[in-house]
C-alpha cells in the first residue's frame, strides 16, 4: 500500500494541473453561464424570480460539460507520462495501477467537494445576485447535494480511467493502439445503435440516474480491467 501511495503521490506532485487547472476552467465557465443569463434576463424582460425563468435556467448544461476534455486529457498523460518514470523508480506495474486508481479517486474528491462548496455559495448569494442557475441545475440534481456529489464523484473517475485506459493501449501498441481501440469502440457503438434503433424511444425514456450510475461504475472498472491487462506486457519506454 505505501508503495502505492507513493505513485499516487507522483501522480498529484503537479499541483497547479491537479488543483488550479480545474478550479480556472470552473470559474470561466461559471462567469460566461452567468454574463449570459444575465443577457437573457435583459433581452426579455423576465424576472428572475418568476417560475418561467427558473424551470428555463435550470436547464443549463453548461456545468455538465466543462471538465470532461480537461479530465480525459489528464487521465491520458497522467499515465502516459509517469508510467516509465514510475516503473525506472522500481514500482511493479500493479504498484503502479493501484496507485494511479488512489490518485484518480482523489482528483474525484477535489472536484466533487469543490462543486458542492460552489452549489453552497450559490444558495448563499441567492444563485449568484442576479438569478443565474449554474450548479442549480436539472443535470445534476436541480440543487440537491447528494445527486451532485455523486454525479461529480463518478463523472470525474469516469473520464480519468477511460483516459488512463486509452494512455495504456498507447503504453502497450504505440500510436495505433488508441486509434485501432477508438475505432473499435466507435464501431460497436454504431451496430449496437443500429440494432436497438426501434426501441430507443423506450430504452431513453427508461433510464433513471441510477441507471446511469451503475453504467459509469462498470465502465470505470472494465477501464482499470483493460489498463491492467494492456500494461502486464507493457514495456518502458
Amino acid at each position: 500500500m505505501n508503495r502505492s501511495l507513493t505513485v499516487a503521490r507522483l501522480h498529484l506532485n503537479k499541483w497547479n494541473t491537479v488543483v488550479l487547472t480545474p478550479l480556472g476552467i470552473l470559474g470561466i465557465v461559471m462567469v460566461v453561464t452567468i454574463i449570459i443569463q444575465i443577457a437573457i434576463l435583459r433581452a426579455t424582460g423576465m424576472d428572475a424570480n418568476s417560475p418561467e425563468y427558473v424551470e428555463g435556467a435550470r436547464w443549463n448544461q453548461a456545468i455538465l460539460w466543462s471538465l470532461p476534455g480537461f479530465l480525459v486529457y489528464y487521465g491520458v498523460q497522467a499515465v502516459s507520462t509517469t508510467y516509465p518514470f514510475g516503473l525506472a523508480l522500481g514500482f511493479t506495474r500493479r504498484d503502479y495501477i493501484a496507485g494511479t486508481m488512489i490518485a484518480n479517486m482523489l482528483h474525484a474528491v477535489y472536484i466533487t467537494v469543490l462543486l458542492l462548496a460552489l452549489l453552497g455559495l450559490e444558495f448563499a448569494t441567492n444563485h449568484w445576485f442576479v438569478g443565474a442557475y449554474v450548479l442549480d441545475v436539472n443535470v445534476v440534481g436541480a440543487g440537491d447535494p447528494l445527486v451532485l456529489g455523486v454525479t461529480a464523484f463518478l463523472g470525474v473517475l469516469f473520464c480519468l480511467t477511460v483516459g488512463g485506459v486509452f494512455a495504456a493501449v498507447w503504453v502497450r501498441f504505440g500510436p495505433k493502439g488508441p486509434t485501432i481501440l477508438g475505432l473499435g469502440l466507435g464501431l460497436v457503438l454504431a451496430l449496437s445503435l443500429l440494432a436497438l434503433a426501434p426501441q430507443l424511444g423506450e430504452i431513453f425514456g427508461a433510464i433513471t440516474r441510477g441507471g446511469l450510475a451503475l453504467a459509469a461504475v462498470a465502465i470505470i472498472l472494465v477501464s482499470l480491467v483493460g489498463t491492467w491487462f494492456a500494461m502486464r506486457r507493457a514495456s518502458v519506454r
